[in-house]
């Protein structure tokens, strides 16, 4: 294997050897006009290419401008829709999302998941178990998964109030209504 591999690298290097040496070099001063002129010539080209990518760039530039205020304005934030989604899906935290709050959104939704699956554990293990009077012996999994629950919706539930009071805002302004 490592010959096979020495092999080839001297293989490698004795092309480009042997193709480093083929240089051209014009023999006349005609021929060094000739090529002096294609460079200019290539160099122009270049020039035009860049100022037209820099021209693209001042129009890309000012489009996302008009874009970025736009967006800091609050625009199409609703502070009813925020109220709704706090309301009803507000354990999943998709009012966060909304408002751009992407933190809260993530933690809230994270806890959410990880108290349903706890509970669901839980319920698994007593069915598992057969026990005539389940609430009896309920696992500590699913109490823990439940509290959770309960605090990520009293978590929520304060967010809608602070939604209707005006406390919580979206993260780039103010609501729109």
């Amino acid at each position: 294997m490592k010959k096979g591999l020495i092999a080839y690298l001297v293989f490698i290097f004795s092309i480009s050897t042997l193709n480093a040496g083929i240089i051209f070099v014009p023999s006349n001063s005609s021929e060094n006009a000739k090529v002096g002129a294609i460079q200019l010539k290539n160099s122009e080209l270049v020039k035009q290419k860049n100022s037209k990518g820099k021209l693209f760039l001042k129009v890309f530039k000012s489009k996302f401008e008009k874009i970025k205020s736009v967006k800091k304005s609050g625009a199409g934030k609703s502070k009813v829709v925020a109220a709704i989604l706090a309301l009803l899906v507000g354990n999943y935290g998709i009012h966060d999302f909304y408002l751009g709050n992407k933190r809260n959104g993530f933690i809230k939704l994270g806890l959410t998941l990880i108290g349903m699956a706890l509970m669901i554990a839980g319920l698994l293990s007593i069915a598992a178990t057969e026990a005539v009077t389940w609430f009896a012996t309920l696992p500590a999994i699913v109490i823990i998964g439940y509290v959770i629950i309960l605090g990520v919706s009293i978590w929520s539930f304060v967010d809608f109030i602070r939604i209707l009071t005006g406390k919580y805002e979206p993260v780039d302004g103010s609501f729109t209504d």
